[in-house]
């Protein structure tokens, strides 16, 4: 999906806009543990005036980073000011509980994002492979080579 509307319009207000896929989040939330920064991990992601995060449902959130990921959510939604979030999936968010484990802070998660949203279903075509070229090939026998000689 291109963001730069998106990014553009948030620039022009002055916003700061923060993007990255969810791998790479669960990862970041993982990091924070091990290292002890938790709390700066999630500073940083409520800072942001949008929060983009792309491709739910491509990685497993353990307990731990989903009750992370709740504590980004919740304190976005409270903050003041723009507090943008959009996030890109090809599953339905009826479907994100295989991706997160630790129902009530996903329900809780699902309920702040949902509370004033506009949600896009997009069906149909993906729009990535429309300008991709079929190559066909065709070998013949392999011709025998000479042994080496040692």
């Amino acid at each position: 999906m291109k963001y730069q509307n998106v990014i553009g319009n948030c620039s022009v207000r002055n916003f700061l806009v923060y993007f990255l896929k969810a791998t790479e989040l669960n990862q970041r939330l993982t990091d924070a543990r091990k290292y002890g920064r938790e709390s700066s991990t999630i500073n940083g992601l409520v800072k942001p005036s949008c929060l983009i995060i792309d491709e739910i449902g491509r990685c497993v959130f353990d307990k731990e980073n989903t009750r992370m990921f709740f504590d980004v959510i919740d304190r976005r939604y409270n903050k003041e000011g723009p507090n943008t979030m959009i996030f890109t999936s090809n599953k339905g968010p009826d479907k994100w509980g295989e991706f997160f484990n630790e129902d009530s802070s996903l329900l809780c998660a699902l309920d702040r994002i949902f509370d004033d949203a506009t949600v896009f279903m997009i069906k149909g075509n993906s729009y990535r492979g429309k300008n991709y070229e079929t190559i066909a090939l065709s070998a013949g026998a392999p011709s025998a080579l000479p042994k080496a000689q040692h």
